[in-house]
């Protein structure tokens, strides 16, 4: 982890503004500009002062000192604008846009950092984080050391999805996926499947462990019976069904469903009578012949909003009282019930 930047003191702003510590102070602690005991003038240079000190060294005295610029930076560990990320992006991307003009604030989209190997540094020379008052991070997967190193300099900032990458205090806003997760299991069970195969793309996130963990702990409570299957087996699913008696099978996301419901109608395996199917992940917009698919709506817009409305919160407090807000908050995905998954021959539906 970076080391933590000096703290500069007043004494250091007071020697700049040709002021007293006594008058630095009061300029810190009276953001409204009531105390009529200190000219316009003198306070000017008090914050200039600041300014001049703390534009990268300290951001929580820029903010106490009535310095903000009303910025809040946007953030992506991956390239959010193709064609491939849009959908997961875009809705965010939206909900974020329309939250900053709801409160009045602009937003700086940091894209100097290249990306390597798959991420983005924010830390990068050229990122110019502090230029804003707070930054929102999105990404499939963060850096820890940038986490650990955000928290430690009382930057405020917020990530989207739960972090698991590091102990330290992240605030973040995430999406609850166990809950819907459970709920589609249960409602394949009451129509009759027994047996079920899940595809996933083995990654290590904290939302694909969450879909992962409930999909075995229903396996495990007899509940559904599923086998796991990498997404490099898609080509073997309609074999691995007949083995295993299969009658249904659930992908991590809908993208990965097109490609498991290619593979089944290529073997002439018919979708949904003979298997049915479903997403655990966002399947507005997503069709199979025409129908609409089970699976989740995930309130992406939803999401940032929450995310833009506790970096505000943020902001607007001091960091010595950040442990006592409530800094993590979780929204449940909605189940759809789509039209592909259906009640087995002779089984209650």
């Amino acid at each position: 982890m970076a080391p933590k930047p000096r703290r500069v003191t007043q004494r250091e702003i007071a020697e700049i503004a040709g002021v007293s510590q006594t008058t630095v102070s009061v300029v810190l602690n009276d953001r409204d500009g009531t105390n009529v005991r200190i000219p316009e003038a003198t306070r000017a240079r008090v914050k200039q002062a600041i300014e001049q000190l703390t534009y990268v060294a300290d951001p929580a005295a820029r903010r106490l000192a009535g310095l903000d610029n009303q910025i809040i930076g946007v953030f992506t560990y991956e390239a959010a604008l193709s064609p491939e990320s849009m959908d997961f992006y875009g809705p965010l991307l939206n909900g974020i846009e329309r939250a900053a003009e709801r409160i009045g604030w602009d937003l700086l989209f940091f894209t100097s950092s290249p990306v390597e190997d798959g991420t983005r540094s924010l830390f990068h020379r050229k990122t110019r984080l502090r230029l804003t008052d707070g930054c929102v991070l999105l990404g499939q997967q963060m850096v820890a050391s940038e986490l650990e190193r955000l928290v430690a300099e009382q930057f405020p900032f917020v990530a989207i999805g739960r972090r698991d990458e590091t102990a330290a205090a992240v605030p973040y806003v995430a999406i609850d996926y166990v809950t819907p997760t459970t709920a589609l299991i249960d409602q394949a069970a009451a129509a009759g499947h027994q047996q079920a195969l899940y595809v996933h793309r083995g990654r290590d996130t904290p939302a694909a462990r969450d879909r992962r963990g409930a999909v075995e702990a229903a396996s495990a409570e007899g509940r559904l019976a599923f086998l796991l299957v990498g997404e490099e087996r898609i080509a073997d699913l309609p074999r691995l069904a007949r083995a295993t008696g299969a009658s249904v099978i659930i992908a991590e996301d809908a993208f990965l469903l097109e490609d498991v419901v290619h593979a089944l109608t290529t073997a002439g395996v018919a979708v949904p009578e003979e298997v049915s199917v479903a997403a655990l992940g966002e399947v507005r917009g997503h069709r199979i012949e025409g129908r609409m698919l089970a699976g989740f709506h995930v309130p992406r817009e939803q999401l940032a909003s929450e995310a833009l409305d506790l970096l505000q919160l943020l902001i607007a407090t001091d960091p010595q009282e950040w442990a006592e807000l409530e800094t993590r908050r979780h929204l449940v995905a909605e189940v759809e019930p789509g039209e592909t998954v259906v009640a087995r021959t002779g089984d209650p539906s």
